[in-house]
């Protein structure tokens, strides 16, 4: 029991520490050039704490799904592709969808909220696009993290 005790101990302390740097609050204060789309996505459920897959904008790595966490990308207007990389052969058993096709607009901003699900053999990661107040709040006091974006 004790083991036990102390390894959930330890894997809640490592959860609350997955994510440093500025927050939310700190980064999202400038505008957006009318040239570009901005695209936030964030984890703010712990919960599986160890699956984090990466994040993919039009088939091309720029973060992983750290809680705590968020990248933020600079993105030239249009349409673009959002995934997350998780494994091939796992099967989502708690519903959403792990794919998004996005129209991005000039000189906007969109959020899409990444959530952990139960899978077959291990969690999978599911994204939601959510409206403009709820992801600026949510991230507010999350952090950023490193990201192949701009």
């Amino acid at each position: 029991m004790r083991a036990a005790c102390i390894i959930v101990g330890a894997a809640l302390g490592l959860a609350g520490c997955a994510a440093s740097g500025p927050t939310g609050r700190e980064v999202l204060t400038g505008s957006i050039e009318p040239d570009k789309a901005r695209l936030v996505i964030y984890r703010t459920n712990a919960m599986g704490f160890a699956i984090q897959p990466d994040y993919m904008i039009d088939n091309k790595k720029v973060g992983q799904a750290t809680p705590n966490g968020f990248v933020i990308c600079e993105l030239p207007p249009g349409r673009h592709n959002v995934s997350v990389g998780n494994l091939a052969l796992n099967v989502n058993l708690g519903g959403g969808t792990d794919k998004w096709d996005l129209d991005l607009a000039p000189g906007t901003t969109t959020y899409i909220q990444a959530e952990p699900k139960p899978g077959l053999t291990v969690g999978v990661i599911t994204l939601n696009q959510v409206a403009d107040n709820q992801g600026r709040n949510e991230i507010a006091e999350l952090y950023r993290l490193d990201s192949t974006c701009t």
